[in-house]
């Protein structure tokens, strides 16, 4: 797809997520998405940050904002200065959960960690994608991830979805036995 910015906009997504319950999985996503999306651009702390003063700048040069909601990340200062800043600013918000190590249940990481200020901001009318470490459910996470971003792009402004194709996903894969079957 054409990857297109936005004049202002650095970045095409933004990684927020806190270290001790999501850096590896945000990690494994901006390596897999400049993969599947040649010339994307993506801002991840460990890759892109010169400056922790400088978050609100980082957000706001950003077309979409993806929280990695886990354990502890609207515990954070810094990762509730990228949310609110990313509120303040109506940037487009995608939600990625892990429900294996993502450190604790998503109602429980929304009723109890959120402030109620952010709550209904951050959480209401949206979906929450999966993130799978399994190769092919991860596919499936990251093109709707990847859905997300394109509609940051001017190209796609406006649209209420991109239907994507991922060469040898397990979704466009004919299923069959090798010879009939009787029940």
């Amino acid at each position: 797809p054409e990857l297109t910015l936005a004049k202002g906009f650095r970045w095409h997504l933004f990684l927020s997520h806190i270290w001790s319950t999501g850096q590896d999985q945000c990690a494994t996503i901006k390596r897999q998405l400049c993969l599947l999306l040649p010339g994307v651009s993506i801002f991840l702390d460990v890759d892109d940050l010169e400056s922790i003063d400088a978050l609100e700048k980082y957000v706001d040069a950003s077309a979409v904002i993806m929280i990695f909601v886990s354990k502890g990340y609207f515990k954070s200062g810094n990762c509730l200065r990228e949310a609110r800043c990313t509120v303040e600013k109506k940037k487009p918000i995608t939600l990625v959960h892990d429900p294996v190590r993502g450190g604790a249940k998503l109602d429980f990481i929304r009723d109890e960690e959120c402030p109620d200020e952010l709550r209904g901001s951050v959480f209401d009318g949206r979906s929450v994608i999966e993130w799978h470490r399994i190769k092919d459910f991860q596919l499936v996470s990251l093109k709707l991830l990847a859905e997300q971003l394109l509609m940051g792009c001017p190209t796609f402004a406006g649209q209420r979805s991109v239907p994507l194709f991922v060469p040898g996903e397990l979704t466009r894969t004919p299923l069959a036995f090798r010879s009939a079957v009787t029940l």
